[in-house]
């Protein structure tokens, strides 16, 4: 990464150069001399200099307020810019319930019993619907009689959630590991907030098989004790909850996706396997909002 970033500051300190060049056009016009005009065309590259000046930005970790709320700013178009390359890349036939084939089954990422704070396979208890990147992602914290933290509930460190051990859904290989956002800190009232440029937070990407990659969201930094090559497995330990990202408590962010990108892969319904689902009567490999899960002891 450190070598392609070095590639683009070159050909952007070039173009700065080159574009100047444009100014022969200005002589072109005083003197109507048409071949000279044709110099114009380097105030293009400014175009250009700009788009690799917002990469370069966009690589860069930094701690700048103003830099992070750019990209997080980015992220979010980027969202809504990716749902129609989500839609062609699957012939406008999103994966569902119904028609996709899943490659892996997978494992709760926590261990004891956790509540599914949001998500579901249909519309009206989806994650995100209308986020086809996001559609069937789940969230999930603890709750104990009828609260997710303990005390006043102003410190992360209140949560029952909070520290908890994250475990690999599926055995896979690490391919992408996010470390450096410090969690974010309680709202004074019950809202969604971000002091990180990435709404994930802290995060990590397994690839499962050929289509599939979990992403797990939220983590506490410096908490990975996994690094971007390791071979995982099933319900091995990865990291511990945080509140990093784009949250308004600590909780797992956990999802299935057809690809390593985030802003342009399609969500996937999850197959679970050999969970107990204590708000069901029956055996399903489905959860839910609302539902109380857990890993079936071996």
């Amino acid at each position: 990464m450190q070598k392609n970033k070095i590639g683009i500051e070159t050909v952007v300190k070039i173009i700065k150069k080159l574009y100047w060049l444009g100014l022969i056009g200005i002589a072109g016009s005083v003197f109507d001399i048409p071949i000279l005009k044709l110099f114009y065309l380097f105030f293009l590259l400014a175009i250009i200099d700009f788009i690799l000046s917002l990469i370069i930005v966009l690589r860069t970790e930094s701690t700048d307020e103003t830099i992070n709320e750019l990209k997080f700013l980015l992220q979010n178009l980027g969202m809504l810019i990716g749902i129609p390359f989500i839609y062609i890349r699957n012939m406008f036939r999103l994966p569902n319930v119904d028609t996709y084939m899943p490659e892996v089954h997978y494992s709760l990422p926590f261990l004891e019993c956790w509540t599914v704070a949001n998500g579901g396979n249909n519309k009206e208890t989806s994650h995100s619907w209308s986020i086809c990147n996001q559609r069937y992602a789940y969230d999930f914290y603890i709750q104990k009689n009828g609260s997710t933290f303990s005390g006043n509930g102003k410190n992360v460190t209140d949560y029952f959630c909070y520290g908890k051990t994250v475990l690999a859904a599926a055995d896979g290989i690490v391919i992408e590991i996010k470390n450096l956002f410090e969690d974010t800190p309680i709202p004074e009232k019950e809202e969604v907030d971000c002091h990180a440029s990435d709404v994930r937070g802290n995060y990590i990407i397994i690839q499962h098989s050929e289509h599939e990659y979990s992403t797990i969201a939220h983590i506490k930094k410096d908490s990975f004790c996994v690094k971007v090559g390791d071979k995982v497995y099933r319900g091995q330990q990865i990291a511990r909850c945080g509140n990093s990202g784009n949250t308004s408590e600590p909780h797992i962010h956990f999802q299935v996706q057809q690809g390593k990108s985030f802003l342009l892969s399609a969500s996937l319904p999850i197959w679970f396997e050999k969970i107990r689902n204590h708000s069901i009567s029956h055996n399903s490999p489905h959860i839910s909002r609302g539902d109380i899960v857990e890993n079936q002891n071996k």
